[in-house]
């Protein structure tokens, strides 16, 4: 796998951002801005449940991040996920865990059709995504118990690896899987990329060149995800569809949400799981809609 690809992973796990400095960086790094547990704006003002539940559900598409190995953060998404589901029963869940081949799979899993094991070995689980899937299985269930569509969002590797060393005007059609044009990046965007690639270096390409190719290959990514999402909204009109993806790809509107808004999808929401013991250089009023703060104790799957 080529250095560009490596960081792009690392950007999608939300474990990286601009200038090096981490969504979720380690403790100590910084003093603690948020309160232990519960949901807040992005400067730590705190927010009542149920009102925020209220707003995320008045969307059509609303967005939960994640850092991809933190329990946690999926712990977090679950159960909103669940108090999503009491106030729009009509729901889609999106997933970039999966790539769109795998969507037979994963529509034969919320039918019943599959064990866990057959799902994880229909899907390529280890072989594609490769985090433990105990940490994703708790959503999984949750789909299939309530018979909620689960989307397959991403793209094969293949077409990343692809842009990431072509470039997107070089990619063939037959990698693209219909992935569209990406819109334009924000200048904004490209210098929170800079700081990403800044921090992985990817070879002997120049600077330029390198940087284009990075960006491209995070555009795609994007891309694909707000196709897959705006795809599910159409397909089941009037339901919620909830993405969940890496923060990388929610943070300052950047990435999949400015994908979405330029296919036309202006109702949409983004909350981001945020860990109380690490800084928060990067909790501005873009950041997102709204913030969960985990703490230590945080106990979210026994809040039923």
């Amino acid at each position: 796998m080529n250095r560009l690809v490596i960081a792009l992973l690392l950007l999608s796990t939300g474990l990286t951002s601009c200038g090096g400095a981490s969504l979720n960086p380690p403790s100590g790094s910084a003093a603690h801005c948020l309160p232990q547990q519960g949901w807040v704006t992005p400067d730590g003002k705190t927010l009542e449940e149920s009102a925020v539940i209220d707003r995320l559900a008045a969307h059509r598409i609303v967005l939960l991040g994640e850092s991809h190995d933190d329990q946690a953060h999926h712990d977090w998404q679950l159960d909103t996920l669940k108090r999503l589901f009491a106030a729009r029963p009509e729901m889609v869940i999106g997933l970039e865990m999966f790539p769109r081949k795998t969507q037979p799979a994963l529509d034969d899993w919320v039918a019943g059709r599959l064990t866990e094991a057959q799902f994880l070995d229909r899907t390529g689980w280890r072989q594609g995504w490769r985090f433990d899937p105990a940490l994703y299985m708790g959503i999984f269930r949750f789909a299939r118990e309530h018979r909620v569509a689960m989307r397959a969002l991403n793209v094969d590797s293949a077409l990343i690896r692809a842009v990431s060393r072509d470039g997107l005007e070089s990619t063939p059609q037959s990698l693209r899987e219909g992935v569209g044009n990406p819109a334009p990046p924000s200048p904004a965007y490209r210098q929170w990329l800079a700081g990403v690639m800044a921090e992985h270096p990817t070879g002997k390409r120049p600077d330029e060149l390198r940087s284009t190719r990075f960006v491209q290959a995070q555009q795609v990514w994007d891309r694909a995800m707000a196709e897959g999402l705006a795809q599910a909204s159409k397909t089941h009109d009037g339901a919620l569809v909830v993405g969940i993806m890496g923060s990388g790809h929610i943070i300052h509107g950047f990435g999949v949400p400015h994908q979405l808004r330029d296919l036309g999808i202006d109702s949409l929401a983004t909350a981001l799981p945020w860990n109380t013991d690490t800084n928060c250089d990067e909790l501005v009023a873009d950041a997102a809609d709204v913030i969960f703060a985990i703490g230590p104790d945080t106990a979210l799957t026994k809040r039923q």
